[in-house]
Order: structure tokens, then sequence, then C-alpha cells
């Protein structure tokens, strides 16, 4: 069987050598994407945890406040900003009431199977725990069926966190 000498010309060759490269960075990128880590709180470039925001307003004062840093403390590799001593010293006799769900990343995208960020202002509590959202949008989708989200996103931080698609 005779091949075309269309397929084994110079420009055929050099275009096979284009894509083979195109695959080798594009498996090259993905195996890259799968070893990195995303860490376990949503924190910015100075490792301050949900934009500065303090995750004990939310509880005592029904909404979202900016912390400051001369209230700060420091709790799973990430710094915690409070708008008071007393805020700053109720997390830190207890974090795991006061921490967002999900690492402080967004609840729908971890349901929808990625790490999002937040917008501090697009938060819930349910049950006693704080869930924030990407927007106020993603808020109201949230709000319409928690449980059923809940359930989607837990698994998903649980049992798949390695798999998730990063949209941050």
């Amino acid at each position: 069987m005779s091949v075309p000498t269309s397929l084994t010309g110079r420009g055929a060759v050099i275009g096979y050598v284009v894509v083979a490269v195109a695959v080798v960075a594009v498996a090259f990128v993905m195996a890259n994407q799968a070893d990195a880590k995303v860490p376990a709180y949503n924190a910015d470039k100075n490792d301050v945890a949900i934009k500065g925001y303090d995750t004990v307003a939310y509880f005592t004062e029904g909404r979202p406040l900016k912390g400051d840093k001369q209230f700060a403390h420091s709790w799973e590799e990430a710094t915690w900003n409070f708008a008071s001593a007393s805020n700053r010293d109720l997390f830190t006799a207890n974090p795991g009431r006061y921490a967002p769900q999900y690492g402080g990343y967004c609840a729908l995208g971890l349901a929808a199977g990625e790490f999002a960020d937040i917008d501090p202002e697009s938060w819930t509590i349910v049950d006693g725990k704080l869930y924030l959202n990407k927007s106020k949008e993603f808020r109201e989708t949230w709000r319409k069926a928690p449980e059923a989200y809940k359930a989607t996103a837990d698994y998903n931080w649980n049992e798949n966190r390695d798999k998730l698609r990063v949209n941050l």
C-alpha cells in the first residue's frame, strides 16, 4: 500500500511535529496542575484568609465585617483577621466553630466540582456552619437547596478534592 505524498512531505512532517509538541505540552500542564495542591484555606498571596474578613462576625454580628491586622491570628497556614480582640479570642478558643466550610472556597463551586473564589458579602449560615459563595447570584442558588448542594460539596471536599477543577 502506498502512502500519498501529501502525508509524507516536508509540510506534513512539520505539522506532525507541531501536533506532537502540543500534545506533550498539554500533558505536562495537566500533570503539573494535578500535582498542584490547593491550600486547605482560601487565602490571598499574603496568606490572609477569606479576603481579610472576620469569620466570627458572621455569627456574632449577623453580617460580614472587615477584620483588622492588629487582631490577627495564625491558624491552618493562614492569617485570620478579626474586627476585635474578643472575636479573635472566640476564634482562637474554637476555630472549628467559626471557620467557613470547605476552607472558605465557594460552597456552590465545590458542589459543582471546582475550587472557586468567594465574595465575603455572599454568605449563609446553615445549621450553625458558615458557607461562603462566589457571588450573590451563587448565594441565592445555594439558598434554594442548601442540603442538596451540601451533600455534593461534602463529598467533593472530603473524597474528591484532588480531582476538582481550579477556578480561582
